[in-house]
């Protein structure tokens, strides 16, 4: 198909059916992207974003649970250390990992002497949102672990349980 430059050094296409050259239209040869392409390129990068946030995260576990989380159970995950408002404190609160029903909290340490108080308020919070309140710390020490079960605190030590549980809570 012959071209030529036209006024102002626009290509133009010669058209067989009017016998003319007229100015081509490039809006028409790139379709926009449907709804569906544009919520998908949204969870992309909605995925990405908490990839980087959990990757970049201060505790070492927040990224392997989180990676686990998202491999079992994909789009559920809503934010990574993410900074609520907490109207019972009165302050700014982080939250390790919130999906859609859940709020979990990630600890690596061994040492959870002073916890107990952070963690009621956290699932007072979480209560408040209608979430469930899950810890999940794989090192904690049993009487630990129950002194907390006995307060109410969900205590999770192995990633599979914390799938399990949490998909109990999703449906």
């Amino acid at each position: 198909m012959p071209t030529k430059k036209g006024a102002g050094g626009r290509q133009q296409n010669y058209n067989p059916h009017t016998g003319k050259y007229a100015k081509t239209d490039y809006s028409i040869l790139v379709s926009q992207p449907t709804r569906k392409e544009k919520a998908q390129k949204r969870e992309k990068l909605r995925r990405e974003a908490l990839y980087n946030r959990a990757k970049n995260s201060k505790d070492k576990y927040i990224f392997d649970v989180y990676r686990e989380i998202d491999r079992a159970l994909p789009g559920t995950v809503i934010a990574v250390n993410a900074e609520k408002f907490d109207p019972f404190i009165n302050n700014i609160r982080e939250f390790d990992i919130i999906t859609k029903k859940c709020i979990i909290e990630v600890k690596s340490g061994t040492n959870f002497s002073k916890k107990l108080k952070q963690f009621l308020s956290q699932k007072k919070y979480a209560n408040s949102k209608n979430k469930a309140y899950i810890v999940y710390s794989p090192h904690m020490q049993t009487m630990s672990k129950i002194t907390y079960e006995k307060s109410g605190i969900n205590i999770i030590k192995d990633c599979k349980s914390l799938i399990n549980t949490i998909k109990e809570y999703e449906k």
